[in-house]
């Protein structure tokens, strides 16, 4: 059951040299969300305090790049530990080595 998930959260992220937040709304297993450069699709999954999600991140219509980093869609895999108000998820992207670090907090939503 996703219950506690559903709802609107912060999101700060590490991902490598980048650093960021966002919004992300969660409810029944979906993840829609996303920050200035880059929106989040994708899917998760609560097995009590333990959370899994696979995440595609892309660039936003009309972010441009700087031509020495071109950006290009990625799918991120994570896990972690969810609370009602706090979430805690680590990974890396499928096709790289970069890792992530998310911390989210509930911004809104039931819990």
């Amino acid at each position: 059951m996703n219950a506690i998930m559903n709802g609107l959260w912060i999101a700060r992220f590490d991902a490598g040299a980048a650093h960021g937040k966002g919004l992300a709304v969660l409810h029944g297993g979906e993840i829609l969300g996303g920050d200035f450069a880059h929106t989040w699709v994708g899917t998760y999954r609560q097995d009590g305090a333990s959370v899994y999600a696979k995440v595609r991140v892309a660039p936003c219509n009309g972010h441009e790049a700087p031509e020495e980093h071109p950006e290009r869609p990625m799918t991120v895999t994570l896990t972690g530990t969810c609370t009602e108000q706090d979430v805690m998820l680590a990974g890396h992207a499928d096709d790289s080595d970069l890792a992530l670090s998310i911390e989210m907090h509930r911004a809104a939503g039931s819990h």
